[in-house]
């Protein structure tokens, strides 16, 4: 009998975790309750099977909403879990952590960091406190609205030292068109129509001015350049023919490459 009893009681269980969130929280509490759980779990699930079991629970919070997160005491942001980059913070804490030990590995203090495709900001956010108050974050990005959640964080985390560039950075002047990639492809936003293939249909469409990396570098009153990542969606070879920023500073550079976008 005991046994009957609880293969009904399981079924039950589990239906209240699944519907009962809905009716007594909003979609904001629901998401940051449910990513909380998920870091948890992640942080102490000792195999990588089973990693992403909480998953299971996503459809009690659906729909999801953008939610503020503490990242780190010195990097508050607004993350949208439709967003892959966003999604990744909210389940593990972090983004390719690899590249940013990388790249810490040359900043100090009063260094400068030139993120290039800044995306909302997480690497500009880390390199901030890193550099401190006499150092400097050049965030360059042209996606519009992306530049607006860009400064939403920038502003939540108080990371005064970070200046936004809201251009596309190419090798000459230029206005180019921007194809914007769908939510979950956030940050593979591209400027040369010819790539939309690539990385899905776009869902708009802006025209951005394009600005070669001397220049940024130059007006931005900077007088060293430490480290410069590159993430541009396979126009990285335009980004780094900045000859005059990479002869006067022998900046380190971390460059993503992906060989069909090339």
């Amino acid at each position: 009998m005991k046994k009957r009893y609880l293969w009904l009681l399981v079924p039950g269980v589990l239906a209240m975790a699944m519907f009962v969130p809905k009716m007594v929280a909003s979609p904001e509490t629901r998401t940051g309750a449910y990513f909380a759980m998920q870091r948890g779990w992640m942080a102490h699930w000792p195999f990588e099977s089973g990693k992403y079991a909480p998953r299971v629970f996503l459809p009690a919070v659906m729909p999801v909403a953008p939610v503020w997160y503490q990242v780190e005491p010195h990097i508050r942001m607004h993350l949208d879990p439709e967003d892959f980059v966003s999604r990744t913070i909210l389940e593990t804490g972090e983004w390719e952590p690899t590249s940013w030990r990388a790249m810490r590995a040359h900043l100090q203090g009063g260094a400068t960091f030139v993120d290039v495709g800044a995306q909302i900001g997480y690497y500009s956010l880390k390199a901030a406190p890193v550099v401190g108050p006499r150092g400097h974050v050049i965030a360059i990005e042209p996606n519009p609205e992306t530049v607006a959640k860009l400064e939403n964080n920038i502003r939540a985390s108080g990371a005064k030292v970070i200046a936004i560039a809201p251009v596309a950075c190419s090798d000459a002047e230029a206005v180019l068109d921007l194809f914007a990639a769908p939510a979950v492809q956030h940050g593979r936003d591209v400027a040369f129509q010819g790539k939309c293939k690539q990385t899905g249909a776009p869902v708009a469409t802006y025209k951005v001015r394009a600005r070669p990396l001397d220049d940024i570098v130059r007006e931005s009153g900077v007088s060293r350049v430490d480290v410069i990542k590159i993430d541009v969606e396979g126009a990285e070879y335009l980004v780094l023919k900045g000859p005059q920023t990479m002869a006067q500073y022998h900046p380190i550079v971390l460059v993503e490459i992906i060989d069909h976008q090339l």
